[in-house]
């Protein structure tokens, strides 16, 4: 084994130490292999003018979003080398800004016609409806095993792929009943395969296959929009936020730590964003006609608090004080007012959101 070899091997033993999953390990190490051929010396003596030539390389090679991943096994590769914490921090290698793709989540109908157009094959029936229902990530959906369905509660285990970190979930019965119609089809190629959903050949499914699974399925149905793995994901959770779930309820399905990150994969449609846009912007105070969201739970008087906002009118405020600006927080907290004004979170979730900062204050916000 030459040098590169055993500092390769140090790397990938230092990226499971860290709970990295399986593909990330993947992913970097090749990243790495494909640095040390670039640059052809021996790693003692990488230099910044190394680190320059690779990014020149990757710039011209792959879109920004690629660049990120590329550039954090470079950076971490630099540490298990043992370059110092100075040099690592003058000449780390830093991402570039991310394209954000399309984030406009697929409508109920849409994932309905999806789950319709497959009804007839139990096995890509049974992914998507696996995938929306449980609103897995495309690994998580890749890992599932045999014995992690529980048909008697309606429960799945999730195994992120980071370690030995799993998350017990909630499935819909419609969910249940196609995993068994697909499990009366499903031939793997080793007896003792594990695998919940398998390829043709036998084996565990691969991301492409889940992927491919999708677009075609959306092309099938006449879904124009850019048709992504994660965009099932945002979509679920903005379905469950459109019908009025606690956010607390949706956190813990989607399993996301921070009620922050969770907000952001609520997305409105653009149906929703256009007749609030025309609301909002009518001089003659004629509001059209408003399409309520599939679902939606109006709060009444006696699932709702009243909100009293500490903040007096913005007109009265900037009269009295011409030079006040309104503050971060005060525009954060208008922003989860008028989510709770919606329905779309709980008392409790609003309380969370605003933070241990207002804590002497929750009682002005809400009565």
């Amino acid at each position: 084994m030459n040098e590169n070899e055993k500092l390769i091997t140090k790397y990938k033993n230092y990226l499971i130490a860290e709970s990295k999953s399986k593909q990330t390990i993947q992913s970097y190490t090749r990243t790495i292999r494909q640095f040390l051929n670039l640059i052809g010396k021996n790693p003692d003596n990488i230099d910044e003018n190394d680190l320059q030539k690779f990014k020149l390389y990757a710039v011209q090679t792959y879109g920004s979003n690629t660049l990120t991943p590329k550039y954090s096994a470079i950076n971490i590769f630099m540490k298990v080398i043992g370059k110092s914490r100075d040099w690592r921090e003058e000449y780390h290698l830093k991402s570039p800004r991310q394209y954000t793709p399309n984030k406009n989540p697929l409508t109920i109908e849409e994932v309905t016609k999806m789950f319709k157009v497959t009804e007839h094959d139990y096995k890509e029936n049974a992914m998507l409806k696996v995938f929306y229902y449980g609103l897995l990530r495309r690994n998580e959906l890749s890992n599932l095993n045999l014995e992690d369905i529980d048909y008697n509660r309606n429960k799945i285990k999730i195994n992120s792929g980071k370690g030995n970190k799993y998350s017990t979930i909630n499935l819909h019965p419609d969910c249940i009943e196609s995993i068994k119609k697909y499990l009366t089809i499903r031939q793997p190629k080793n007896p003792n395969d594990k695998a919940l959903f398998i390829n043709i050949f036998g084996n565990r499914i691969k991301h492409t296959e889940i992927t491919n699974t999708l677009k075609r399925t959306a092309f099938k149905v006449g879904i124009k929009k850019r048709v992504y793995p994660h965009l099932f994901r945002i979509s679920g959770i903005t379905h469950m936020a459109q019908k009025g779930i606690n956010l607390k309820i949706i956190q813990q399905q989607s399993r996301h730590s921070d009620l922050n990150t969770l907000m952001g994969y609520i997305q409105p449609t653009d149906e929703e964003s256009r007749d609030e846009y025309i609301r909002g912007m009518s001089l003659n105070d004629i509001q059209p006609k408003q399409k309520k969201p599939y679902g939606l739970v109006k709060p009444t008087e006696e699932t709702q608090p009243k909100l009293y906002h500490k903040v007096e009118n913005d007109t009265d405020k900037l009269n009295r004080y011409p030079n006040t600006k309104r503050t971060k927080d005060e525009d954060k907290t208008d922003k989860y007012i008028a989510l709770l004004q919606k329905g779309l979170i709980g008392k409790d979730d609003f309380l969370n959101l605003i933070g241990n900062d207002n804590k002497d204050n929750q009682n002005t916000y809400i009565q």
